[in-house]
């Protein structure tokens, strides 16, 4: 039982170094966006600041939801500056008190016994953090002493300071944001672009795959297509040939039709004439039978032919039916390879699309570039006219200063020729 207990004990304990570990590296993600919210201001850090008023003072330290009285300035109490800078740290930075109570160290495991040294990483956290912000505002004398041990001239610098770097961050924080907001329309745009571009590209591939996959179908409807032409010209020259014949062959019917008529009615007339003669003329029945027989002969004969050349127009008649059937077949092949040819044309077109919509995109990443280049010539320009502005404002308080010991002076020689 007592190893179980050990077990379970050793479980427990291993748990909570994990739970310490994680909590640690969350402490310390937090601590790292402080310091890269911090970075930004890094500027400020070589600036001079002017020393306001008690008045000035306590109307923008309730501006800034720090409120406080005229006395608890002149007579500041560590409890009640600790206070104030927690409320700092937590507009400036986004350190908040509750971090600093959560928060912990990750070797505190080491030492004997870490629940005496809970409140001192917090209060190390504290510390470096309240560092950062007074040398951003231009406290750069800062120590612990100046909360430990509050005295009013330190503090009314310290406070002037950091109201200096909450004007000068309200007045930038504008063109800042109008940059952000540039920016993220920019990334936006871009997105969308992006996207547009991401479906044309899809629809390209998808119009290209299925142009590779009818590619064969294409050339195999060109190629039955040529050979088609090729058969429609033969045939063409074919039917004007049997049109030639067709028409030859009818006149030379019509001829025969004509002779086989003259001749039966001939026939006709001469049995009539020879039934009228045949009383009066006596003839020999041979002959006559013969000469009958002779023209029954031609006549079968030129039925016959008639018969074949009927069956020769017939024939002719049956091929132009095939020719006109193959002409149909001929005319849906092309009515497909027409359609075949409006969808490579939509296919060029959606090429030309792409390559618009490319170009767009370009000229899209040009201006995104050309405006970040812009951002940071203001940047450049905001920073120099800040350091000008400093310069400026130095030279003015040195002149000042100059004016001020001259008047001072004077006044010493005045008096000293009043005596």
């Amino acid at each position: 039982p007592g190893r179980k207990r050990r077990e379970v004990k050793g479980r427990e304990e291993k748990r909570r170094r994990q739970g310490e570990k994680k909590s640690d590296r969350q402490a310390e993600d937090r601590q790292d966006n402080q310091e890269k919210k911090t970075r930004n201001y890094s500027t400020m850090s070589g600036y001079s600041f002017p020393v306001l008023e008690n008045r000035e003072i306590l109307e923008c330290m309730s501006e800034l939801g720090c409120a406080m009285t005229e006395e608890q300035l002149l007579k500041p109490s560590p409890d009640h500056i600790t206070r104030v800078m927690e409320q700092l740290l937590d507009i400036f930075m986004g350190f908040s008190a509750d971090d600093n109570a959560q928060m912990r160290f990750s070797g505190i495991d080491v030492f004997d016994h870490p629940e005496l040294h809970e409140f001192s990483v917090g209060q190390l956290a504290f510390n470096r953090s309240i560092m950062k912000l007074m040398q951003v505002s231009g406290v750069h004398d800062f120590s612990h002493k100046d909360i430990s041990k509050p005295e009013y001239p330190r503090i009314r610098k310290m406070f002037s300071a950091v109201i200096n770097f909450a004007k000068f961050r309200e007045e930038k924080v504008s063109t800042f944001e109008q940059f952000v907001e540039a920016t993220e329309n920019l990334q936006n745009e871009k997105i969308m672009v992006d996207n547009k571009f991401e479906e044309l590209t899809v629809q390209l591939h998808q119009l290209r795959a299925q142009r590779k996959q009818e590619e064969p179908v294409i050339q195999a409807l060109q190629q039955e297509n040529e050979k088609m032409e090729e058969q429609i010209k033969s045939l063409n020259v074919e039917q004007s040939s049997l049109k030639a014949k067709i028409h030859d062959m009818k006149q030379n019917r019509q001829e025969l039709s004509d002779k086989r008529d003259h001749d039966q009615f001939a026939l006709l007339s001469l049995k009539t004439e020879i039934s009228k003669l045949q009383n009066l003329v006596v003839r020999s029945p041979e002959r006559v039978k013969k000469e009958i027989g002779d023209m029954s002969s031609a006549l079968e004969s030129d039925n016959a032919t008639l018969k074949e050349m009927d069956e020769k127009l017939q024939g002719l008649r049956t091929k132009i039916d095939g020719l006109n059937k193959t002409e149909k077949d001929v005319q849906k092949l092309m009515k497909n390879l027409r359609e075949v040819e409006d969808a490579m044309a939509k296919t060029k077109a959606a090429k030309k699309d792409v390559k618009k919509l490319q170009t767009s995109m370009q000229e899209q990443e040009a201006l995104r570039k050309e405006l970040a280049i812009q951002e940071q010539s203001l940047k450049r320009q905001l920073h120099s006219t800040s350091a000008r502005a400093a310069e400026l404002e130095a030279r003015q308080r040195l002149k000042r200063e100059a004016a001020d010991r001259e008047m001072e002076r004077w006044r010493h020689a005045q008096l000293e020729a009043d005596k």
